[in-house]
């Protein structure tokens, strides 16, 4: 039998539908950053890293935005909730008793840990640990990011980011993985609710390179 239609539902598939207004944002600067690539203009280097990372800042704030909404932080009054599986799934076991996060969840990404030299593969990461160690990444490179930081200092526990001279930190491959898995984790929070992933929203997408279009991998929950 599936999980039937929890009470706030409707909230979450609220939630979901603003994500996907803000991440509309992001989706485009990914796309344009590939415009840029055929583009004949000065500084180009410098003006695709910062569409890189103000896609990156959007879509993880979107993303934590969604969570906050879903649970009903997002009037309240306290400082917002941050994209912390442990912590998210404390706040709906305790408020709505409902299971997120659970051994079946996972996500799909970019990364350059496959089988294939210098080119980028959809990649999965599937279980609790592994989930909260890409998160805990991406929060590294966000906090890095809002701080004027060094981006190329983030930590890199899951293995999801790219590791060059610099350092560790995301290409554009990795925003547009990143984009990705927060839509996953949406849509498995929309399942655990009880709710069919026909009443959610379409998410929106980055013009695909030849590379992301290829199929991405099924999860447990989603294929």
């Amino acid at each position: 039998m599936g999980i039937p239609e929890h009470s706030q539902l409707a909230t979450v598939i609220a939630a979901a539908d603003e994500m996907a207004v803000r991440l509309c944002i992001p989706a485009d600067m990914i796309s344009l950053h590939r415009d840029l690539k055929v583009a004949s203009m000065s500084g180009r280097t410098k003006k695709q890293h910062s569409l890189r990372w103000g896609a990156f800042l959007l879509t993880y704030a979107a993303a934590e935005g969604f969570f906050n909404g879903a649970l009903g932080r997002a009037l309240e009054q306290s400082r917002p909730m941050p994209l912390n599986p442990d912590k998210i799934r404390a706040t709906a076991a305790e408020r709505h008793s409902v299971n997120l996060f659970t051994k079946d969840w996972g996500v799909r990404t970019r990364t350059m840990s496959g089988e294939r030299g210098n080119r980028s593969e959809w990649e999965t990461f599937i279980g609790p640990e592994k989930v909260r160690l890409y998160l805990a990444d991406m929060k590294s490179l966000r906090d890095i990011l809002g701080h004027g930081g060094d981006p190329y200092r983030a930590t890199n526990k899951s293995g999801a980011l790219w590791t060059i001279q610099k350092g560790a930190s995301l290409r554009l491959m990795g925003v547009e993985g990143f984009l990705q898995a927060c839509c996953d984790l949406a849509d498995q929070t929309i399942l655990a609710y009880g709710g069919p992933l026909e009443n959610g929203p379409t998410w929106p997408e980055p013009d695909r390179s030849a590379l992301s279009n290829e199929d991405r991998p099924s999860l447990p929950l989603l294929s």
